[in-house]
């Protein structure tokens, strides 16, 4: 395609351009509607994850990090 529209000027290859995309346009308008007469599939409902448990909280201090290392 790209070797075809070389020799063609530049409003020409925007006239191909434009057919080209007007052509596709149809084609998905066409798709949608034959999908649309289908039914989906239900949904599933997601998994509700639970926030972490506060209660245990890991601190970076211990009672035994009074060592001094120097």
């Amino acid at each position: 395609m790209r070797l075809s529209m070389s020799t063609l000027k530049a409003a020409d290859a925007k006239d191909v351009a434009s057919s080209v995309t007007a052509i596709a346009n149809e084609k998905l308008n066409a798709e949608k509607e034959a999908n649309a007469g289908k039914k989906k599939a239900p949904r599933k409902k997601p998994f509700l994850v639970d926030k972490p448990n506060d209660e245990m909280v890991v601190t970076s201090y211990d009672a035994l990090d009074d060592y001094d290392f120097m």
